[in-house]
């Protein structure tokens, strides 16, 4: 049995996810969120507050006119309550971190800049020996003014930098689907093109006991179903569920390889991993070390083939090696080995594992790179940005 065949067969046993455990980074992302939240709405009390007190301190005896109270009570508590309202909107549109980061960082800007300037033009008051009362009303109402203004700013940069990464997503995602409709277009038409001849060849008057006729319209079956996986797998990541889970990367390449070994017997298959290599990450990241090790299985004669797979914690990342002491990437596709339908000329493949791979590494905020290993062969180094320790259960 070929390799490409035993990874056929493997594909249709199995098809493996990442372990399923409660989604850590969302109830983080959800604390920060809330902490934000209370931040602003007790900078917003704390102003109108303290803006309503020092009115009716300072100014509410020497106010005689409604209006005039209304009007003095309306300007020292209207900022601080933009401010808080600047928090509930937060909580109730469910910003992003980013945004809620830049709307407090433009808040206390704004507030500080403003009170600075109160300050400034209150020094040869505070020399002469000024109430400082009155010079507090005035730094109370200025700051007010700045934090207010400052967090409206920030809501409206965190909502433009926001709308740009949407509208960049959605050029990707359109990219990603053209070309997928164009791979299985193409790919397909030819694969029942070739079912069509095979099929006219076996005749009754002509009938040929070899099985090349239907080897070869199951190998063309194969390659459509395998298409087929390849465009499901492409559509779930870009309209499915993109939150992440911390996962054990020991375990979910422990599977993987124990998947490939058991199919492809001959091919030598080391795997030296270190344990709890948490990410954050989705289900696809088992694609991810599936499609590698069935690059290096696939492309390279499994007779004294050895695929070593290796990971440790490196500081606040996990570093990954999937290396083969195969024939290597050739040189007319080494350049662009991750870009969509790149593969070589003998390649079986539809040319977009790798590129299906880098993808999803990114997605993780990781890395992947490609280099020859020494005296021959190939090696993929992948990195990841380690996940937080989970201390629910201490």
């Amino acid at each position: 049995m070929s390799n490409r065949d035993s990874i056929h067969r493997l594909r249709s046993k199995t098809t493996l996810r990442a372990p399923i455990t409660e989604p850590r980074s969302l109830m983080f992302d959800r604390q920060r969120r809330t902490f934000f939240v209370a931040l602003l709405v007790t900078v917003g009390v704390a102003f109108a507050v303290a803006g309503l007190t020092l009115w009716f301190v300072l100014i509410r005896p020497q106010t005689t006119a409604l209006n005039q109270a209304v009007l003095g009570i309306i300007v020292h508590v209207l900022f601080g309550y933009v401010v808080m309202m600047a928090g509930v909107s937060i909580a109730r549109n469910k910003f992003s971190i980013h945004q809620c980061v830049t709307a407090v960082k433009w808040c206390f800007g704004g507030a500080a800049f403003m009170g600075l300037l109160a300050v400034w033009r209150a020094l040869p008051e505070l020399r002469a020996g000024a109430n400082l009362l009155g010079i507090l009303n005035e730094l109370v109402l200025i700051g007010s003014v700045g934090a207010a203004a400052g967090v409206l700013v920030g809501l409206n940069r965190g909502q433009a930098i926001r709308n740009r990464e949407l509208v960049s997503q959605k050029e990707t995602r359109e990219e990603t689907l053209v070309f997928l409709l164009r791979l299985l277009d193409h790919d397909i038409g030819n694969h029942l093109f070739a079912i069509s001849n095979h099929a006219r060849s076996i005749r009754p008057s002509t009938f040929d006991p070899s099985p090349t006729p239907s080897e070869a319209i199951e190998e063309r079956a194969a390659n459509i179903e395998r298409l087929l996986e390849t465009a499901n797998v492409v559509l779930e990541s870009e309209t499915g569920d993109t939150s992440f889970d911390r996962v054990d990367l020991s375990s979910v390449i422990r599977e993987q390889a124990n998947i490939v070994r058991a199919d492809v017997p001959d091919v030598d298959l080391c795997v030296e991993l270190t344990d709890e290599l948490y990410v954050e990450c989705d289900r696809f990241v088992g694609d991810v070390f599936r499609n590698l090790l069935e690059n290096a299985v696939v492309h390279n004669p499994s007779d004294d083939l050895t695929v070593t797979v290796t990971g440790s914690v490196v500081d606040d990342a996990v570093e990954v090696a999937i290396e083969d002491d195969g024939v290597g990437i050739p040189d007319d596709v080494r350049e662009d080995l991750f870009d969509p339908g790149v593969r070589g000329d003998v390649s079986p493949g539809d040319g977009i594992g790798l590129y299906l791979v880098r993808k999803f590494v990114k997605s993780y905020d990781g890395s992947i790179s490609m280099s020859d290993r020494s005296p021959n062969g190939t090696r993929f180094q992948l990195r990841f940005p380690r996940a937080a320790i989970d201390n629910s259960s201490s």
